[in-house]
């Protein structure tokens, strides 16, 4: 499933930036492992490198942020959401249209080990935590923060959980519109 993200009509040739990702909804019963990334609500996940098949680049991420080595039979595709996103505020102080192609995977959450980060991520304070589906939109919606890209990565993550939702009939309805 690929979902589109396009509110301000973007075309191709109006995009600066092209990054693909890869992220998991990592399941414990009724509680999804979120990143809490600078003060940022993320699935556990990042980067593709050059050479990675879309798996491998997720169980890589994973083992790095969590600790814990994934299996690629473990890991369930869920959806692709390509977004558009107009005036992107990038971390270099510029402003440009990005387009950002995350895979989405759902696996069970298997707890949390040595964890290898990156200094930047220490230094931003990267943490996991486990929240309930009931709390989990008042969370996401709920976060104000200083980041400026955080409106971005809100109604991604939201849009997400509302596909996981409505493909497993979870039990817990998202708003698929962040606030600013």
């Amino acid at each position: 499933m690929n979902i589109i993200i396009n509110e301000n009509n973007l075309n191709n040739d109006e995009i600066g930036t092209f990054s693909t990702k890869v992220r998991a909804l990592l399941l414990d019963g009724n509680r999804v492992l979120i990143a809490n990334y600078g003060n940022v609500l993320l699935l556990p996940g990042g980067s593709i490198d050059d050479s990675e098949t879309t798996e491998q680049a997720l169980i890589r991420e994973l083992k790095e942020e969590i600790g814990i080595e994934y299996l690629q039979q473990e890991l369930e595709y869920l959806a692709t959401i390509s977004f558009y996103q107009k005036d992107y505020p990038n971390r270099d102080g510029s402003i440009s249209n990005r387009l950002v192609q995350t895979h989405y995977f759902v696996g069970p959450f298997k707890g949390i080990h040595a964890q290898n980060l990156t200094e930047k991520e220490k230094k931003d304070n990267f943490h996991l935590q486990l929240i309930p589906f009931s709390e989990l939109e008042s969370e996401i919606l709920n976060n104000h923060n200083n980041n400026p890209r955080n409106i971005f990565f809100q109604q991604e993550l939201l849009t997400v959980l509302e596909i996981y939702r409505t493909i497993f009939e979870a039990p817990q309805p998202f708003k698929t519109k962040a606030k600013k």
